[in-house]
């Protein structure tokens, strides 16, 4: 039996040409869901500086991610979808 080893994953946004402002208390957040909507996964930022998250996924599968973003007063939202090995 295969079992998912429980490893912090990073997720790197790399901003360019923008600056990220404060939104909700932190530079971003990251809303993930796995492919039956079962499990819910919110993450901010590792620090005030930086837009890199970290998270861990409890079984593989398919997930989709949200990641929000406040640019000049205006919250951007960007879908991903992503598959866990």
């Amino acid at each position: 039996m295969n079992r998912l080893k429980l490893e912090r994953i990073s997720l790197n946004f790399n901003i360019k040409n923008a600056t990220t402002e404060p939104y909700l208390g932190a530079l971003g957040h990251v809303v993930i869901i796995d492919e039956n909507v079962e499990n819910f996964i919110h993450v901010h930022p590792i620090s005030d500086k930086s837009t890199e998250f970290q998270t861990h996924f409890d079984k593989p599968g398919l997930y989709k991610l949200w990641a929000e973003f406040k640019f000049d007063g205006e919250v951007i939202v960007y879908p991903y979808v992503m598959k866990v090995r």
